[in-house]
């Protein structure tokens, strides 16, 4: 019997299902405000990391459409290989975010429905990642849980899935790596249902 945690599966499922969930995903920039309110506190022409950048669309092609530079970072060489054709001029990195280590800092640190599809520990240790790519003043973002608990979506008829730590979970683990939060809102009614965090490193 496969004991593997289905956590471990995510990577080869977006490699395996790269074209169609970038298809499915389409043009619609339901994040358009959050991305926005990130936006606003950083400069501009930003340096911007995005951990599980996918193709590029729609999330950074309207970073990169507001002047920024984005580092994009994905396990799918699929996604990326996307990624460089339609932004040729940006940096797309193949990489399992978890273990990926920077070379430069950033201005801002993006992680979009991405983030919650790490196990509850490697979501922690991420934190310490987050902290290496940033700077003073740097913007982080990402979408979580609503509260701490696993659970399992489907991607095409395959297990997806995702975890959240308890939001006094992420604050403590802010708090520890120098991050001040600036806006949490769970379940946003605006943004199809997301719980997103936006904090800026002090």
């Amino acid at each position: 019997m496969d004991q593997t945690c289905p956590a471990e599966n995510i990577i080869s499922l977006y490699k395996k299902h790269a074209r169609a969930w970038t298809a499915l995903r389409g043009g619609l920039l339901y994040e358009k405000a959050w991305l926005d309110h990130f936006l606003a506190f950083i400069p501009e022409h930003s340096q911007i990391i995005d951990f599980g950048c996918g193709s590029g669309k729609p999330i950074a092609a309207y970073l990169i459409a507001q002047g920024h530079a984005v580092t994009g970072v994905d396990s799918s060489d699929t996604m990326i290989e996307m990624a460089r054709l339609n932004f040729p001029d940006q940096r797309w990195i193949v990489h399992d975010m978890r273990s990926f280590k920077a070379d430069q800092t950033f201005q801002g640190i993006l992680a979009w429905d991405s983030f919650f599809h790490l196990s509850p520990d490697d979501q922690r240790a991420m934190f310490q990642q987050f902290t290496d790519c940033a700077q003073q003043g740097t913007a982080l973002m990402f979408s979580s849980g609503p509260s701490a608990g696993e659970a399992i979506g489907e991607l095409f008829g395959d297990a997806l899935y995702h975890a959240s730590l308890s939001q006094e979970e992420y604050r403590q683990l802010l708090a520890e790596h120098g991050f001040e939060v600036l806006k949490v809102v769970t379940e946003d009614p605006e943004c199809t249902g997301h719980t997103v965090w936006l904090a800026k490193k002090k």
